[in-house]
């Protein structure tokens, strides 16, 4: 389930980690880059909320996204929700790895996963 926000940039619940390391809560941000184009903009995952299984860890991301994006279609800003997700102990991952691409060579190591 992909939520989209206004301005280009939409965001895709899953998880960060792998076997045997667990999986936390992550968010992956895709800006628009064409009309029918996204890329990989940034990766949030929340290391204070550590799941022993992918489904699970998707499960909460997907609710914290929800709840993220509910003042905004209230009329709250991208801030709000930024602050919503920092206070849920979402934080950037830098030189973030999406794993099950076709690109991928180890499937099984640790990164963000749909």
């Amino acid at each position: 389930m992909a939520t989209t926000s206004p301005g280009g940039f939409r965001f895709e619940p899953g998880s960060y980690g792998g076997p045997g390391t667990g999986y936390v809560p992550s968010l992956l941000c895709q800006k628009r880059v064409s009309e029918m184009d996204w890329r990989d903009h940034f990766v949030l995952a929340n290391p204070t909320a550590p799941h022993a299984d992918h489904q699970s860890a998707v499960a909460e991301a997907e609710s914290d996204l929800a709840q993220a994006f509910a003042p905004k279609r209230n009329g709250g800003t991208d801030a709000d929700l930024a602050m919503h997700l920092k206070a849920k102990g979402y934080m950037s991952i830098t030189g973030f790895k999406i794993v099950g691409r076709e690109t991928d060579a180890e499937p099984e190591a640790g990164g963000y996963r749909r």
